[in-house]
């Protein structure tokens, strides 16, 4: 453990000039209340702050949110914050101790009345414990019930502290140590505050007499008188806190410093101190937050109040030089002493500077001096005063880059090398050696003097790039075959063996490059108008903020020229010298922590979001689980990269997945916005990291759900369908019963129809057949007479029988058409012969509809049979095709075109054709238009007509 402040004489200096870089916090920074009474970093990284007037505050970096309701003003003044083992805050009220437990505020006021808490601290994890005004302690636990400790004779607590459960006490009469029941005073006199160290080791004490280190068992360790009115103490720093604006710190390394108003601590009566996470420093007091970011930083200005700028900086031993508008400044130890004409400087703009036999030696605008052991000598150089841009010792020479060309400087010579080396002539800015000791030379318009190995060459072209077109302003050498260059608008160039490596100004964050030196490990160093750029193995891998002070005239800090040397950057800047210590920059720090600090619609959408959400994240209140209607999808999600250090240098990405994998770059944007949200199921995720660093994995998921419109809910569809199903099926049934219902109206008026004109057939073709007969009778032949009328008889008797069916099967039809065609055979005698063939595949079971075929029949024997002088043959075929019934009724007369001109009459009418075509017509509708008739003329090889065939066919239905 490192031995604060004791023993040790603290050496003092004139830091006038010298400046570290405090931030101040307050009221124009948008603080709603700059009393502030204590600070807090919670283990989330969020920053808390007690206030007097506006209660607790939230900070994250950029805003101020205050968690206390104005309404209430018992909470509004609060001081000595603190986190306990479950992440509430717990803070003192003026009567009572405030919770907040990331959701709601309570407060808990001590049993006994009239008592008011002073002090808190975290015992276990399950309890505090509270000093009250009037010295009881109290223990009160996470349901809020109070139990008293006995401590005796305890005037004004001062401060309290808890260290592995052992109670210290900092009161008006001592300093008291609490552990298991019993009570030990540790020391007498008034204490101030009490401190644990970090790890548990030791217990720091502040009292009248000064600073006192205890052991955990309470033995004395060491004391030192001193006049302190804060501590905080880390493993990395040790703060004590003077008044009246004094600061004390000692780092790890034991390196001491001590801070006021004159190097940059604005003066204010300061009640505390506080160091966070990232090892960022705070103070507080009445009027805000003072903030110190690092150590690494020391900035020297005051050099020339008129023209701060730096054009040249060099470093010989302890003494730092810099090169000023007005002459040059030279630092040691914090003082600063400036040379201008006034103390005897020769001339003004001072533009390079370099050690070189024991004297510093300054280029200038009119030529070159040399200061030896304070005294001046103007050294004349070839064609009178000039533009010195650039000096560099090596090779036992003063090389000097000057506005006529390059030259050297040795034993009391100044030597014309660009004349003797018939370099061509150019101005020389910058010069810059290699690791090697090779030598190289910029120049505006010859690119690049080299040399290496005693020789001499232009390079005006490296790798296929022309170095006289790009304007380069500034370079650094790494041997003779590897440089850096930097231009304004073109971003960097690495040429080497290997080729040429461009880092764009995208990559730089299109800052124009100024300067640029080269670390002995390889690294580069550009100085910007945006910061300092560090860059390792050609990547960035950092950017580092100069610090500026706003009461420098409003200028920038852009580093105008670097020098490293011994682990410091150097980097004289257009407002002062500033001195990185890089060692103490490259402190490990913890990565910046993400929070999601709102959640907003827009485009005139509603923008109360909790009603939509089911909860809220703790301590941030951002509603979450939140559920949208679709027509709300248009969000915005603000996140806040929580660390105090370099927070210029975050940067951000995000992606909505559910919507696209793939990340979006934001850089410092804090905000996400996305329009037009599909409906669906959605994770918000974002990362932050800093400039140059790899992003933080713990970053933020946030889900929420834009939903579908109530009718593209499932829900909803399944009911429309339900609904639609029900309401189609009870249409269709509707309408299948009407038609059912129409169908059996139709069915039973065919029927009627088709009895009927069975009914006309028959009377048509009993009276063909008593026509007959009576020919019989009136021939006098009753024999013939007598078996027509039996075979008539039968015939009837079938008739009957089947004129009420609307089918009736092939065989009964046969057997009908035998018993007609018998009928006429014996009629017209010798006139014919007949054949009937059924189809072996014909079932009994399938039908006809009766009587379809003899009018055909009849037709077949009166006109086309009859006629004829020799006998005629009929014949009947019942065929199966498929699914159909297939009939033919063929004959061999004298065809349908002899037959109209025998029946020439005009009043001849053949009922039986009439009545088939109305039944067909009539099967046709039942039957769904598959019955079909077709008529054939037969005619001969001559032409002569050969008779007449009639295919029937329908659908083969069975009975």
């Amino acid at each position: 453990m490192l031995v604060l402040f004791l023993g040790l004489q603290f050496w003092t200096y004139d830091s006038h000039g010298q400046l570290y870089d405090f931030d101040q916090i307050g009221l124009e920074q948008g603080m709603p209340n700059s009393r502030v009474n204590d600070i807090l970093q919670d283990s989330r990284g969020i920053y808390w702050i007690a206030t007097e007037g506006n209660g607790l505050l939230r900070y994250d970096g950029y805003e101020f949110k205050p968690y206390t309701d104005p309404s209430r003003a018992s909470q509004l003044f609060m001081s000595d914050l603190l986190e306990d083992a479950q992440g509430n805050i717990w803070a003192v009220l003026e009567n009572s101790l405030f919770r907040f437990n990331g959701f709601k505020q309570e407060e808990f006021v001590i049993p006994l009345e009239n008592r008011r808490p002073v002090e808190v601290a975290v015992y276990d994890s399950l309890n505090l414990v509270v000093a009250d005004q009037a010295g009881t302690i109290w223990m009160i636990n996470q349901a809020g019930a109070w139990d008293s400790l006995s401590i005796k004779d305890v005037k004004g607590v001062n401060d309290l502290a808890v260290l592995n459960e052992v109670i210290w006490l900092a009161t008006d009469n001592g300093l008291i140590r609490q552990a298991n029941g019993r009570m030990e005073r540790a020391d007498s006199g008034k204490i101030q505050k009490v401190f644990p160290g970090p790890e548990g080791k030791e217990v720091f004490v502040l009292s009248d007499f000064g600073l006192l280190v205890y052991n955990p068992s309470g033995t004395l360790l060491r004391s030192k008188p001193a006049a302190w009115k804060d501590i905080f103490i880390t493993t990395d720093y040790h703060v004590a806190l003077g008044k009246q604006g004094q600061m004390i710190i000692r780092d790890v390394k034991g390196k001491i410093l001590e801070f006021n108003s004159s190097n940059g601590l604005p003066l204010q009566d300061y009640k505390g101190c506080y160091i966070d996470d990232s090892n960022v420093i705070w103070l507080y007091s009445n009027k805000g937050l003072v903030k110190l970011e690092s150590l690494a930083w020391q900035f020297y200005t005051g050099l020339d109040a008129a023209a701060p700028q730096v054009f040249a900086v060099h470093r010989k031993g302890e003494s730092y030089f810099a090169g000023l508008t007005s002459g040059y400044a030279e630092i040691n130890r914090g003082k600063i002493v400036v040379h201008k004409k006034e103390n005897g400087f020769p001339y003004g703009l001072t533009l390079s500077i370099e050690s070189f036999e024991g004297s510093i030696w300054l280029g200038t605008e009119k030529g070159l001096i040399q200061n030896q052991d304070g005294i001046y000598r103007e050294v004349k150089t070839p064609g009178g005063g000039d533009f010195v841009f650039a000096m560099k010792n090596a090779m036992n020479r003063l090389w000097l880059g000057m506005g006529t060309g390059l030259f050297s400087y040795k034993n009391g010579r100044i030597q014309n090398v660009s004349s003797r080396n018939d370099l061509p002539p150019a101005t020389v800015f910058a010069i810059s050696e290699g690791n090697d000791g090779s030598l190289w030379f910029g120049t505006y318009t010859e690119g690049f003097f080299r040399y290496a190995k005693d020789r001499w060459q232009v390079m005006k072209e490296l790798n296929g790039v022309r170095l006289d077109s790009l304007r380069f302003s500034c370079f650094a050498a790494v041997n003779e075959n590897e440089i850096w260059a930097g231009s304004l608008t073109e971003g960097i160039f690495h040429f080497s063996k290997n080729g040429v490596q461009r880092i764009p100004v995208q990559n730089l964050q299109f800052a124009e490059i100024q300067s640029m030196a080269v670390a002995s490990d390889g690294t580069l160093w550009v100085g910007t108008n945006k910061g300092v750029f560090e860059i390792r193995k050609g990547n960035v891998s950092n950017i580092i903020k100069l610090p500026y002070h706003a009461d420098l005239n409003e200028q920038s800090c852009t580093p105008q020229s670097l020098l490293i040397q011994n682990e410091q950057l150097l980097a004289g800047t257009t407002a002062g010298l500033q001195v990185l210590h890089l060692n103490d920059y490259r402190t490990q720090r913890p990565p910046p922590r993400l929070i999601l600090t709102d959640i907003k619609m827009f485009l005139g959408q509603n923008s109360s979001l909790p009603e939509y959400a089911d909860d809220s994240l703790r301590f941030t209140l951002v509603p979450a689980d939140v559920r949208l209607p679709y027509d709300l999808n248009f969000l915005s999600f603000n996140l806040t990269g929580l660390t105090a250090y370099q927070k210029e240098n975050l940067q951000y990405r995000y992606r909505l997945s559910g919507q696209s994998d793939q990340w979006t770059l934001a850089g410092s944007r804090r905000e996400a916005i996305f329009s037009n949200i599909k409906p669906g199921h959605y994770t918000f995720e974002a990362e932050v990291s800093r400039f140059g660093e790899g992003w933080n994995p713990s970053g933020i998921k946030y889900t929420f759900q834009i939903l579908r419109p109530v009718w593209l809910r499932w829900w909803f569809i399944t009911l429309s369908c339900l609904a639609l199903g029900t309401l189609s099926f009870i249409f269709i049934r509707d309408r299948l019963k009407r038609a059912n219902q129409r169908l059996r109206l139709e069915n039973a008026l065919l029927d009627m129809e088709r009895k009927a004109l069975r009914l006309q057939m028959n009377p048509h073709f009993i009276f063909n057949a008593l026509d007959s007969i009576s020919s019989f009778i009136f021939k006098k032949d009753p024999e013939k007479a007598v078996r027509y009328l039996n075979n008539f008889a039968k015939l009837m008797r079938l008739t009957l029988e089947s004129s009420m069916e609307h089918l009736h099967p092939v065989e009964t039809e046969v057997s009908v058409l035998k018993n007609y065609l018998e009928l006429e055979k014996l009629r017209f005698q010798g006139k014919f012969e007949y054949e009937i063939e059924v189809d072996d595949e014909i079932d009994y079971d399938v039908g006809i509809p009766p009587m379809l075929i003899q009018p055909h029949v009849e037709n077949a024997i009166l006109h086309g049979l009859k006629p004829l002088e020799d006998s005629g043959q009929l014949d009947i075929r019942f065929i199966i095709d498929e699914d159909l019934l297939v009939i033919e009724v063929e004959d061999n007369g004298i065809g349908r075109k002899r037959a109209k001109e025998l029946h020439k009459r005009k009043d001849h009418r053949s009922m039986a054709t009439q009545i088939n075509r109305d039944r067909l017509r009539l099967l046709r509708v039942s039957m769904s238009e598959k019955v079909e008739i077709t008529i054939l003329d037969k005619v001969k090889e001559s032409g002569e007509p050969a008779g007449t065939k009639v295919i029937i066919k329908l659908p083969a239905e069975n009975i």
